[in-house]
């Protein structure tokens, strides 16, 4: 019965104080209590208000920050809760000096409280965000990493000028296929070795549009064998500029498999070798017409002359006048003749080479 009847006097109390929480008519303003002079008084009065205006101030400040700030605010909400802090301290110093002529104290003591709640929450808030703002770089750190990150921007940068230059000089390119997006990327020397436009996008079906139309059944045969065996065989192939022309194409790669041993990237080079290949056939054609040469030197050199040898064995040399000598000389002549055509040929050949060096 007690407790029940405490509860509802408290109850009251508490709806009495809310009822009444401007009422000052029940209290005494300051100026009526104690002894104040006017220099006291005034000097309490304007030292409450300008607390009260820098607490003012302070928030708006910060409040126009987050206003301004285009980009996301770290620990935004720290800085609500400090400005909410600093506001409701401001305001108590604010209605302190306002109690020298109306004496509100309800007023005061739940602006009191309120501010001791947003105090506690914002440090609980403060508390838990420590280990994270402690956690945060310098200024001077930050200056370092940015210097660094700069620092290897560059050298990545001057990497890869010298890689692109190495690739110019190679005449190289890197080629990478991916089979399973039908997606075929390629480094920037790719474009001047092919000599594709800018906005062509290269894939697999159009790359055999550039091959010469004498290897494409070659690369279609080394594309099986690379997807049956699962291993890429560097191979040649020739392609056919917009201009026209004919290059020599060395082809490398390797295969990427994925979970289910399927080939699902083939990363590769592409290096243009016209140069070498066609000083390769230059060499073998030069080596062929050596070959004839030899041959005929063997052959056709070595007939003629075992006729001549022939002939002179029967020349009677005893008898001038013997009418065999006639045909042997005739025979001589002839032998002669033909094999003045196999040097002639052997010439013709031999200028041959002088003219392809």
């Amino acid at each position: 019965m007690y407790g029940e009847s405490y509860a509802v006097m408290q109850m009251k109390e508490l709806g009495d104080f809310f009822k009444n929480l401007f009422e000052h008519s029940d209290f005494r303003s300051f100026w009526r209590s104690g002894s104040w002079t006017q220099f006291h008084g005034w000097l309490y009065i304007i030292s409450d208000l300008l607390i009260w205006s820098a607490y003012f101030v302070i928030p708006l400040l910060i409040l126009f920050y987050i206003i301004t700030k285009r980009q996301k605010l770290r620990f935004g909400g720290l800085y609500i809760l400090f400005a909410t802090f600093i506001l409701m301290c401001g305001a108590t110093y604010f209605v302190d000096a306002l109690m020298f002529w109306k004496p509100i104290y309800r007023f005061s003591a739940l602006m009191r409280f309120l501010t001791g709640v947003v105090s506690w929450v914002t440090v609980f808030y403060v508390v838990k965000m420590l280990p994270l703002a402690f956690s945060l770089r310098t200024p001077d750190e930050l200056e370092s990493e940015i210097r660094n990150r700069v620092r290897a921007e560059d050298e990545l940068k001057e990497k890869n000028e010298l890689l692109q230059e190495a690739e110019k000089i190679a005449k190289l390119c890197y080629i990478q296929w991916d089979v399973m997006n039908e997606r075929v990327k390629l480094s920037d020397a790719a474009k001047h070795i092919l000599e594709l436009p800018e906005d062509k996008k290269l894939t697999h079906s159009n790359f055999t549009q550039i091959i010469h139309p004498e290897d494409v059944k070659h690369l279609e045969k080394m594309i099986d064998t690379i997807f049956i065996k699962k291993f890429f065989p560097d191979f040649y192939c020739r392609i056919v500029t917009g201009k026209e022309e004919v290059k020599h194409i060395l082809v490398r790669g390797e295969v990427a498999l994925n979970e289910y041993g399927s080939i699902a990237m083939i990363n590769g080079t592409l290096q243009d070798v016209t140069e070498q290949r066609l000083y390769v056939q230059k060499i073998q054609q030069q080596n062929q017409r050596l070959k004839d040469i030899a041959w005929i030197q063997s052959h056709k050199v070595r007939s003629p002359v075992a006729t001549i040898m022939g002939l002179v064995q029967l020349f009677n040399k005893e008898e001038p006048q013997d009418p065999i000598n006639q045909q042997v000389l005739e025979g001589i002549q002839e032998a002669a003749v033909n094999m003045d055509e196999v040097i002639r040929e052997i010439t013709a050949k031999t200028e041959t080479i002088k003219e392809s060096k």
